[in-house]
């Protein structure tokens, strides 16, 4: 019974240590997707002239690469629970998703490059492909919630 006791409560922590680090992911996972989103916003809004800061779009583009860089790295470990919106998918199929996680960030450097070199046409081309690999990833891997 005594040797009981201290194995029930360090059984207790760890499931209680895991919750938490499980938590931490998530969040910090959605902060990263919070990241990219808001980048996002910033450009879309600089290039549809919403906004008077064109001065701002190569640091917003510099940095949606640079956050895009991070997406498959903070999905590796798995982990869900109800405040996640990522699909268990993501880890069944690990290979597609890995590959349109590469597809944005391809769009995203191209994106990058295009606002370096000021080249209008290449920018809309480069940021039809951001939204296009962000799409195709949300509908295969993303709840609706």
């Amino acid at each position: 019974m005594r040797l009981l006791k201290p194995v029930v409560l360090v059984a207790a922590l760890a499931v209680a240590g895991s919750a938490w680090a499980a938590d931490a992911v998530i969040k910090y996972r959605q902060d990263q997707m919070r990241a990219l989103g808001g980048h996002m916003g910033s450009i879309a809004a600089i290039m549809k002239g919403e906004v008077p800061h064109r001065d701002q779009l190569a640091a917003h583009a510099q940095a949606l690469a640079a956050t895009a860089a991070f997406t498959e790295t903070v999905f590796k470990e798995r982990a869900l629970d109800s405040k996640s919106t990522a699909k268990p998918e993501i880890w069944t199929d690990w290979e597609r998703f890995a590959k349109d996680a590469k597809a944005l960030k391809q769009a995203s450097d191209a994106f990058a490059e295009a606002v370096a070199a000021n080249d209008q046409r290449a920018m809309r081309a480069a940021m039809g492909q951001v939204g296009r690999s962000c799409k195709s990833c949300h509908d295969a891997f993303k709840t609706k919630g």
